[in-house]
């Protein structure tokens, strides 16, 4: 039920966002619209031409109901629109009734009527009423206050001349005088937006020559795209509804009215201009909604990085549109996405095209180019206080430009491969745009990228357009449709592809299809597809783009790869810093890895404030925690807040805990300071150390014996694991035992000290020659671990599960050890936990002398791959996905391989072995060869080990390396 309620919510709410959207962009189009004064001449009706048929239609319907015929007008269009065709309609009196109409042929494809009627009245007052049976147009034009308009929404004129003199019944003003009516309505429509100015509606925009441009207004915009919207789908449902077998004479009609309309509206498209403060204000409100998004996902310095790289790159397609005379140029953000420009000339030809989408990518890599010269030639500016911010953004801009220039939609790349290689194969471009889509979605669904997924998805959902594109542009090229010579009129190529797209072959689709797919191909048609000769040139612009900005890089690398590496890891450690959302980049992450003095001094000031400002019982808890954070990567200052630490503490009356985790603590920052002190001091160092070790000691054991605290028991089980250094020391074994003892006073079922306690006991008794209790303390660590609850890909528990095998092969129990392993096969496998996993089983196989399966085995261990990142680029400069071939596995295979009899691979990698052992001998200068591989007796491989080292003695003639361990003793 939960399923199905999540589900439908997720529906209800993808639809709503889609109306959202649909409204937001037909409020888009509107505010973008430049208006004009819609001025009416005297014209003879012979004058529309192709809509003559229509208006004859409707003069029939008029005289039939009372009307009589006066003239004429020939009216050009409210929207700023060149090329436009004219609107054309008749004006009738009813002398009767004193009404005015006026008869325009509809403009909404959707009407099954053929011709809108307009019923007007005016007064002495100078205002008018208007009655209209049209809601499409009537939503698309604002009237201004002193016309009122009735929608009327009768089916037929009968019922629209009645609701007209109904209407005006109830208005007492007295009408004008019938001579007069024709000119107060010609001032009305000069004066048109003047009034909607006055009232709020609209806005000046500019001039255009002597004329007044005006826009519509935000809140006036969105009312007519909500009406728009509805009456659109009443329309729709109304002409699905009726006439389904119109005659010939009305199918006729609504083409050539479909066609009046398909012109006018691509018109219309074309003339649209986005105002200035409405550029500015879609700009930055969009760079703020992807900053704030971008905040969330990379953290504040993160998204302001990678918003200014995005803002470089759309700025160079800005401006090489305005360059080339693009109409229409905005630039605006998609949060969490990237950025867009748009811009719109058919005209232009496909090379403009191709270096309009180059100008977006090449300054971002120019300017990295030149970064990564720049840290070449002066490798010190990576001390400087800017120098991280210099690596992580030449870093961050190659990447993002370098990836932009892949040729996968929608990439700049992809459509550079679009316009210029499949251009002439539509289907091609339909396969390779549903291919981009799918690589894009694949890609970001394994790697969980959020910016690849939304493309990869909005390229599969517009599959079904971009196929009815590829249908009409193919069935364009084979009928070889082209604009006639030195015609390219916009409106007159608009009207040539309807008649293209009215053809059989597209009777089945809508008008909204026919418009979308016109608005795309006018493009191909105005434009011209590419030649040999353009398309040779421009793919040679383009892989020129992408080899040379990789050969300068090599070259940099090759030439100064020290400065190169420490730059690459420099912008890779601040990018990765921008990818944890828990964690926001900050100023100091970002520091240059040789200026930790700086940090450093900043840290210590830091933990020297906490602790001047700390008092009473909360003290000794600030004093520890600065201790743990200072012993990180500051001994200095952790053993003078360690001296502190236990100044507080060792001179209280009793004995407590506080004091003996200071002894503690002056004992590990004293062996972390020893690394670093002088030689001369390792003695004093060392006898420090045991001293506070044995008072830590002796404090706990007494608090142990009186009160038994767990938090007691397990600091001294800590104490005595540092005391635990010799690892293979039998005489050890008692002190673990108490160990585990302290862990378990305190045991939880993810207490990872308690499970190494075990494990260390498990190889004490395991070196002793005491392997059951060795199994038995292995079987408890996994009791109490609670492995059996844990996933297979809990790292302890596969770690405890290879002690255990190793135990069984050592008891010959090699079925048993398989077993244990089983779980955990595909697990982890490129990782040094999983090919542990692939040597205990080579080595179950050498001693069941299964050698088929011991070469298998070492085969497939040699052809692992370290894991990759997720990124294609950093695992490129770590060398990633490069198969592992280390000696041990060399002496796994090659002793398989001489056991199965193929001596010749056997003996390539017997030199392979030697030419790694001469090159420790170079290194060394010593004459004797030294074995690679050492045995020691505490470790549970110790088997393994052993076999290696016997194999490379006898392939390498090599000399045994002396555990100094074991002398000792």
């Amino acid at each position: 039920m939960d399923l199905l309620w999540t589900v439908g919510i997720t529906v209800v709410a993808v639809v709503l966002l889609l109306q959202v959207l649909v409204l937001l962009i037909v409020m888009n189009r509107l505010l973008k619209l430049q208006l004009w004064a819609p001025r009416k001449t005297a014209s003879l009706r012979t004058a529309c031409g192709d809509l003559l048929p229509v208006l004859d239609a409707a003069r029939i319907e008029m005289e039939a109901a009372g009307f009589r015929y006066m003239h004429s007008w020939r009216e050009r269009t409210m929207i700023a629109a060149n090329d436009s065709p004219a609107n054309y309609c008749d004006v009738y009196h009813h002398l009767g009734q004193d009404v005015y109409a006026e008869v325009y042929p509809t403009t909404s494809p959707y009407d099954k009527r053929l011709h809108t009627v307009y019923l007007w009245n005016t007064y002495i007052d100078g205002k008018a009423l208007l009655t209209v049976n049209d809601g499409m147009l009537h939503n698309l034009v604002p009237y201004p206050a002193r016309v009122t308009v009735i929608n009327d929404k009768s089916k037929d004129f009968a019922g629209q001349m009645a609701t007209h003199l109904h209407v005006r019944e109830l208005i007492t003003v007295q009408r004008s005088d019938p001579a007069e009516a024709p000119q107060i309505a010609q001032n009305l429509m000069e004066r048109w937006l003047v009034r909607l100015e006055r009232e709020g509606k609209v806005y000046q925009r500019g001039q255009r020559s002597d004329e007044t441009i005006y826009g519509y207004r935000i809140l006036l915009a969105l009312k007519m795209a909500w009406n728009m919207r509805r009456a659109n789908q009443q329309k729709k449902s109304q002409a699905s509804a009726s006439n389904a077998n119109p005659t010939a004479d009305m199918a006729a009609a609504r083409q050539l009215r479909g066609r009046y309309d398909f012109v006018r509206t691509l018109c219309a498209l074309r003339s649209m201009q986005a105002p200035r403060w409405y550029q500015y204000t879609g700009f930055i409100l969009s760079a703020l909604a992807f900053l704030a998004l971008g905040a969330w996902w990379w953290g504040l310095a993160g998204a302001v990085l990678i918003g200014a790289i995005i803002a470089l790159h759309e700025a160079g397609h800005w401006l090489a549109m305005k360059l080339a005379g693009f109409r229409d140029v905005q630039v605006f953000f998609i949060p969490g996405m990237g950025g867009v420009t748009s811009g719109e000339k058919h005209e232009a030809r496909p090379l403009t095209h191709m270096l309009v989408y180059l100008a977006g990518p090449m300054p971002g890599l120019i300017l990295s180019l030149a970064s990564f010269a720049l840290i070449a030639w002066q490798p010190d500016l990576l001390n400087t206080t800017w120098g991280p911010y210099l690596s992580m953004a030449a870093l961050a801009s190659l990447l993002v430009n370098g990836f932009n220039l892949l040729p996968v939609l929608p990439l700049d790349g992809g459509r550079i491969i679009e316009l210029l290689v499949v251009a002439r194969l539509p289907w091609l471009r339909f396969l390779f745009s549903l291919a981009s889509g799918l690589i894009m979605l694949v890609y970001g669904l394994n790697l969980g990228d959020k910016v690849l997924l939304g493309l990869g998805m909005l390229i599969v959902f517009s599959a079904r357009f971009q196929f009815k594109l590829a249908k009409a542009a193919s069935l364009l090229l084979q009928q070889k449709v082209q604009p006639a010579k030195g015609n390219k009129k916009f409106a007159r190529a608009a009207g040539d592809l309807f008649d293209f797209l009215s053809q059989a072959s597209f009777s089945k689709w809508n008008y909204s299809s026919k418009l979308t797919v016109g608005q795309h191909l006018l493009t191909r048609y105005l434009g011209g597809l590419p030649g040999w000769k353009e398309s040779s040139a421009g793919l040679g612009i383009y892989l020129a783009c992408i080899i040379l900005p990789v050969a300068a890089l090599l070259g940099l690398f090759y030439a100064s790869p020290d400065a190169m590496l420490h730059m690459a890891g420099q912008g890779f450690s601040g990018i990765l810093a921008t990818s944890d959302t828990d964690k926001p980049i900050k100023i100091d992450q970002v520091k240059a890895t040789r200026s930790w003095e700086e940090e450093r001094k900043i840290l210590r000031q830091s933990r020297t404030e906490k602790i001047a400002a700390a008092l009473g019982d909360d003290r000794a808890i600030i004093l520890k925690n600065a201790f743990e954070e200072a012993s990180e990567d500051d001994p200095e200052d952790a053993l003078r807040i360690a001296k502190i630490y236990y100044a507080e503490n060792n001179n209280s009356v009793q004995a407590t805990y506080f004091h003996a985790d200071a002894a503690f603590a002056m004992a590990i920052a004293l062996r972390e300071w020893s690394e670093v002190d002088e030689l001369s001091n390792k003695n004093k160092n060392d006898t420090d150390i045991a001293n506070y070790l044995q008072e830590a000691e002796a404090i706990l054991r007494a608090r142990l014996h009186t009160q038994g605290d767990k938090n007691d028991a397990r600091l001294l089980a800590e104490i005595l694991q540092t005391r635990d250094s010799d690892t293979d020391n039998p005489t050890q074994l008692i002190l673990r035992q108490e160990i585990v003892k302290l862990f378990a006073k305190d045991k939880d079922q993810d207490d990872i000290q308690l499970l190494r306690a075990h494990q260390m006991l498990a190889r004490s008794y395991y070196t002793s020659g005491r392997a059951t209790e060795a199994a038995q303390e292995l079987q408890m660590a996994e009791a109490d671990y609670d492995c059996a609850t844990k996933k297979t890909d809990n790292y302890s528990c596969h770690t405890l599960k290879q002690n255990q095998a190793w135990l069984l092969i050592s008891e010959h129990k090699y079925a048993e050890a398989k077993q244990l392993l089983a779980p955990y096969a595909t697990k982890e496998k490129n990782l040094p936990i999983g090919q542990q996993d692939q040597k205990i089983k080579w080595m179950i196989a050498i001693l069941q002398k299964d050698y088929q399966r011991s070469r298998q085995e070492a085969q497939s261990l040699q052809q692992q791959h370290s894991p990759s990142t997720g990124n294609w680029l950093i695992d490129v400069l770590i060398q990633r996905e490069r198969p592992i071939s280390d000696y041990h596995t060399d002496l796994m295979l090659v002793e398989s391989l001489r056991n199965t009899g193929d001596k010749d691979e056997a003996n390539k990698i017997n030199k392979r072995l030697l030419e790694t052992q001469g090159k420790t001998r170079n290194a060394s200068a010593n004459s004797e060869l030294t074995c690679v591989i050492s045995v020691y007796g505490s470790a549970w491989d110790s088997q393994l080990q052993q076999s290696l080292l016997n194999i490379e003695q006898r392939e390498t003639r090599c000399v045994p390396r002396v555990n100094t361990n074991q002398m000792s003793r």
